[in-house]
C-alpha cells in the first residue's frame, strides 16, 4: 500500500475505481467527439453536393439522417408522402415512386434506393420531411429562379403521377383533395 493510502484500506480500490471511471468517461467523450466529427464531415459533404452552406439546414439534414449519398432519395420525399397520404401505399403507388426514382438515376442496390424502399414500407419520420422543406427553401434561395421553377414543376409532375397511380372512380386518374393538399404543401417550399 502506498504511503498516501496507509490509513485508508479502501484507498487503492477508490483510486482504481476513479481510474476506471475516467477511462470510461474518456471513452464516452471520445465517442462523442467521433460523432461530432462525423457529423461535421457529413455536413461538409452535403454542402459540397447540394451547394447549401446554411448551418441550420445542414444540421437538420444530418439530424434527419440525410447523407450526401442519400440526398437523391430525400429529393423523392414528396412522392413518398403523396403515396402515404391515405395511410397506406398501394402497389401502384409504390411502382410509380420506384419508376420515378429510376428515372432520376436512383438504382437498385444503392443506399438511396434502399432508403426509398424502407420509406414505402414505413412512413418517413416527420424530421425527414422538415429537412426536405429546409433543403428546398435553401436551395431555392441559392439557385436561379428558372432552375427553381423547373425543380418545382418536376416535383409536382412526379407527385401528381403517384397520386394518379392509385386510380380514381372506375379507374379514371383522379387526385383526391388530401393528395392535392400535400402536393400544394410541398410546392410552397419552393417559394
Amino acid at each position: 500500500m502506498t504511503q498516501q493510502h496507509a490509513g485508508d484500506p479502501f484507498g487503492d480500490r477508490r483510486k482504481n475505481l476513479e481510474d476506471a471511471f475516467f477511462k470510461d468517461k474518456d471513452k464516452q467523450l471520445m465517442e462523442k467527439m467521433r460523432r461530432e466529427l462525423s457529423a461535421m464531415e457529413e455536413k461538409k459533404q452535403l454542402a459540397h453536393v447540394s451547394g447549401i452552406v446554411e448551418e441550420r439546414v445542414l444540421d437538420n439534414l444530418v439530424k434527419a439522417g440525410v447523407t450526401a449519398e442519400t440526398l437523391a432519395a430525400v429529393s423523392l420525399i414528396p412522392m413518398v408522402e403523396v403515396a402515404w397520404v391515405d395511410g397506406s401505399v398501394t402497389p401502384e403507388e409504390r411502382d410509380a415512386v420506384l419508376n420515378a426514382a429510376a428515372a432520376q438515376g436512383v438504382k437498385p442496390d444503392t443506399a438511396p434506393y434502399e432508403i426509398l424502399r424502407s420509406w414505402l414500407k414505413e412512413r418517413p419520420d416527420s424530421h425527414v420531411i422538415a429537412a426536405w422543406k429546409d433543403y428546398v427553401r435553401e436551395a431555392s434561395r441559392l439557385m436561379p429562379k428558372d432552375t427553381v421553377a423547373a425543380m418545382k414543376k418536376a416535383m409536382i409532375d412526379r407527385a401528381t403521377r403517384v397520386a394518379e397511380a392509385a386510380g380514381g372512380f372506375l379507374g379514371m386518374a383522379t387526385i383526391s383533395k388530401s393528395e392535392r393538399a400535400i402536393i400544394d404543401e410541398f410546392a410552397k417550399a419552393f417559394e
